[in-house]
This record gives structure tokens, C-alpha cells and sequence, in this order.
């Protein structure tokens, strides 16, 4: 659990302590699952706390240490637990988390169901995502071709990701419905999350420009037919053969649209990329990709 995670459950237990009450002070040492924490640990996310404002500066005994919710911390507490039980919040949370669950499946990219509900992603605060949430989600991934499902007993059992999946999944955060509006860039990009410190919109590292790479189209698909006609001979493990297939099969079918779009080249240009990086035979191929994208 990373640290704003841990954070934003923390400030949850202090605010019922207290009962949403900024004069009542806390001991964090006695709170229910709590005190066996690390003592560095602990008084790191205190000091995270204090840092966005969410509580006062800590009283630091020999017996423990003493926090008080700001008002700010109150306001940001309830907003989370709205935000917790709101169904599309829900909903957003188990897209993104099984996209994101899954990419870090590398170089498959399959996740079983079994797994993710015991993951972090299936979690929302201090609860857990249900079944239902879950294979609805599963569902809506599937309709939109981001997974392929495996069922057993008419159930879904486990995902794995298409090459549209990956491309959704490769960045910092997975924002599946953005993705779908062609709103998401590859990247870092802000999305909901419970975080203590809100989503602030990202400006600089996930912005990217839409350029023609330097070519005109049908050069640029000459390129990628040469550079796949080369996997066969190129010391990659299978899965990673069937992914770059799909991502070459996917830019025969932007290049032949009616008005192809560039940010999704390039996306599926760094997929294919990334991909063939992994060979150490057939560096050639993965230069000539990065020259498109540099071009």
C-alpha cells in the first residue's frame, strides 16, 4: 500500500475517533490496527497529514502522539467518504483497477479474478469492491475489445488485455472511460483516486503533440510492414510475438481510416516499441520505431 493510500485510511480513522470534531485530539498510537504500525512509518503519514493540511501540528509524547483534524481535513474526509460510496466512483474504480492490475501482468497481461479481489486496485478506501461491481466492469472492458475473458461456470475467471487494453494501461494511472473518449494521452495523467490531496489536473509530462512523425502515412506503415517482417527471426518470447502482431494489425486499421489520427499512431508506435524492445537481437527494429516517433 502505497503512502497515499495508507494516508487517506488513516485520516478515516482519526476522523471517526473524533467524530468529525477538530478539538478532540487522537492518540494514533491507540487506534484499532494502528498502533502495531512502524513508529517511522506512522509518523510519516502523520507528517504527510500535516503537510496538505489535513491535520495540526502533531503532539510527539513519550506515550504516543497526538493529532487534531483541521477543518480542511473534515471537509476532504467526508468528500471521501461521499466520493466512496458514489456507484460510478465504484465503477471507475474497478475499470481502472483491472486495466491497471493487469498490465502489471507483464508480458501476458492476464489477470485472474481470484487475484484482483485481493489486490489493492479491488479496494476503495476502507472497503472493498463486490463481485457484482467487478464482473459488471469485466463486461464494459470486454464490449469495448480491452480484454478477452475467460469464463468457467458462465462466470468470468480471469482477463487479459488486448493491444487497445495496453495501450489504456501503459501510464502512470489507468483512466479507462478518458481512454475511450480519446482524452487520454500516453503518460503521466491524474485520475480520480483516494488520495488526500485530491486530483489536480496534470500539466507537462502526459501532454503530447500530434505530429505526422515526418512522413506521410503510407511511408510510415512501409516502415512498420519492414520492421515486422523481421520478428520472426527475433529472439522474443511468444506472448511478446502476439503483441506486437496485434499492434501492427491495429495501425493497418487507423492507417486505413478516413482520417487517421495521429496521437493514436504514436501511441501504437510506442507499443510496438516497447514491445520490441525486449529483443537484444534486432536492436534495428526497435531504432527504426524510435526514429518515427522521434521524426
Amino acid at each position: 500500500m502505497d503512502t497515499e493510500q495508507q494516508s487517506a485510511l488513516l485520516l478515516l480513522a482519526i476522523y471517526q475517533q473524533s467524530q468529525g470534531s477538530t478539538q478532540e485530539h487522537v492518540e494514533v498510537d491507540e487506534l484499532p490496527e494502528w498502533g502495531d504500525l512502524d513508529d517511522d512509518r506512522l509518523l510519516t503519514l502523520i507528517q504527510h497529514l500535516k503537510h496538505v493540511g489535513m491535520v495540526a501540528d502533531p503532539y510527539v509524547l513519550p506515550v504516543g502522539t497526538l493529532v487534531q483534524l483541521t477543518p480542511h481535513g473534515v471537509v476532504k474526509t467526508e468528500q471521501l467518504l461521499r466520493d466512496r460510496d458514489r456507484p460510478i466512483i465504484r465503477y471507475d474504480t474497478a475499470l481502472n483497477g483491472l486495466v491497471t492490475a493487469a498490465t502489471d501482468k507483464f508480458p501476458r497481461h492476464r489477470l485472474e479474478v481470484q487475484a484482483f479481489l485481493v489486490s489493492r486496485h479491488a479496494r476503495i478506501l476502507d472497503t472493498v469492491l463486490t463481485l457484482d461491481e467487478i464482473f459488471s466492469a469485466i463486461e464494459f472492458l470486454e464490449d469495448e475489445k480491452l480484454v478477452t475473458v475467460e469464463r468457467g461456470g458462465g462466470r468470468p475467471v480471469a482477463v487479459t488485455l488486448t493491444s487497445q487494453g495496453r495501450l489504456c494501461g501503459w501510464t502512470d494511472n489507468a483512466d479507462v472511460r478518458g481512454f475511450l473518449a480519446g482524452q487520454q494521452p500516453s503518460g503521466i495523467h491524474q485520475n480520480w483516486s483516494v488520495t488526500v490531496n485530491g486530483g489536480a489536473p496534470q500539466i507537462g509530462p502526459g501532454n503530447v503533440q500530434n505530429n505526422t512523425f515526418g512522413y506521410d502515412l503510407a511511408q510510415v506503415m512501409q516502415l512498420v510492414r519492414e520492421v515486422h517482417d523481421l520478428v520472426p527471426s527475433m529472439n522474443l518470447p511468444e506472448p511478446v510475438r502476439e503483441q506486437i502482431d496485434e499492434d501492427v494489425e491495429a495501425l493497418e486499421r487507423e492507417a486505413k481510416r478516413e482520417k487517421p489520427q495521429p496521437t493514436r499512431i504514436r501511441r501504437l508506435l510506442e507499443a510496438l516499441q516497447e514491445a520490441l524492445a525486449q529483443s537484444v537481437t534486432h536492436s534495428v527494429a526497435s531504432m527504426a520505431v524510435n526514429y518515427l516517433l522521434k521524426t
